[in-house]
Parts: structure tokens; C-alpha cells; sequence
């Protein structure tokens, strides 16, 4: 089992770039918060982080734009976008074209779950908040990487991930970044 560490940001609408390292502190990637201009930047901090209340209201229309969570991902030499196209539902771009789609809560049937869709391979995030970790499980439903969030270190934002096999960990740390921190206020 391999395990990735990476930290996220205090902030949620931070545009702070989250490195991704593994067990022995070599970086392997990184995710970034983008934002399509500094309007949008603007409104983001506001309803996410600066006055929590507007969250109430999020469904006007006028902060919907706003409130897109756009991820850029980085591994192994390659870029993926993952492009905010309506509530719950991202799609993931390398090279112009679709290699994936992340799919939340209303679009599937499952609650606190997200769905991941990358190449031909589908995978579940299931997370609960009553529950510190979250799994990602396979098309058979069996458990591929968990989650961990260290409650010594939790002020720092330190988080952990733990695969079973060759998987696309930046995808899912970018999954489990927009469903734990980003969708809620969604």
C-alpha cells in the first residue's frame, strides 16, 4: 500500500497550489484552485470564506459564477483540468479532450458519494461527515485507496491518501478536495 501526503488550504477559495508528496517526501504532483478571473476570484472568497451567511444564498444566480470550482492537476509530466460545467458535475480535460468526469450528489443516486469516471474505469469517493476517512472504491466495490485526515496536524490541513495499486492519486485528492471542502457550499 502506497501513501500520499498532501496539505490543504485554510482557505477554500485559496488559489495556494497543494503539493502532493509520497511516504518519502518526493513531490509526485500537485493541484491548484482555478479561478476564471479575478471577478469570479473575488466573489469566491466572499461567499465561501469571508461571509460564510451568503452560503444561504448561493443559489442566485448572480454568484453562481463565482462559485465554479475549476482544478488544475499535475503528475508525471501531464496536466489535466478539471472544468466546473454545472452543480455537480466537473469534467476532466488533458489536451483539450475528455478523459473523465467527476459526478456528485443529485446526479448519482448516492448519497455522500462522488462519482469518478477516468478512461474506462469508474470509481466511487464515499465520504461521510460524521466520518473522518474516505474511501474510493472500484467498479467490483472493492476499497482501492482510503483517505486520512490527521486530527493531530488538522489545523495545518495535513491529509493523507493510501492506494492499493497503480491509480491516478491526483485525480482523487482533487475529487476528495472538491467533495469534502468545495461541494458542501455548493
Amino acid at each position: 500500500m502506497q501513501e500520499y501526503i498532501f496539505y490543504l488550504p485554510y482557505f477554500k477559495s485559496a488559489g495556494k497550489t497543494v503539493a502532493v508528496t509520497n511516504e518519502n517526501g518526493e513531490n509526485v504532483g500537485q493541484l491548484k484552485r482555478v479561478h476564471k478571473n479575478m471577478w469570479t476570484k473575488s466573489i469566491d472568497f466572499v461567499t465561501r470564506d469571508g461571509l460564510p451567511v451568503l452560503d444561504s444564498i448561493s443559489w442566485f444566480p448572480i454568484f453562481s459564477c463565482g462559485l465554479k470550482v475549476h482544478v488544475q492537476v499535475q503528475w508525471e509530466g501531464r496536466t489535466v483540468f478539471i472544468d466546473h460545467v454545472k452543480k455537480h458535475r466537473w469534467v476532466i480535460k488533458e489536451s483539450g479532450k475528455t478523459v473523465g468526469d467527476l459526478l456528485g450528489k443529485g446526479i448519482i443516486k448516492n448519497e455522500g458519494a462522488q462519482e469518478i469516471r477516468w478512461g474506462n474505469n469508474v470509481y466511487m469517493l464515499s465520504s461521510h461527515e460524521a466520518v473522518e476517512e474516505a474511501c474510493i472504491f472500484n467498479q467490483k466495490r472493492e476499497k482501492v485507496a482510503e483517505f486520512k485526515s490527521d486530527l493531530f496536524h488538522f489545523k495545518q490541513g495535513k491529509h493523507s491518501i493510501r492506494v492499493t495499486e497503480e491509480l491516478p492519486v491526483p485525480i482523487f485528492i482533487a475529487s476528495y478536495y472538491i467533495t469534502t471542502f468545495i461541494m458542501p457550499c455548493i
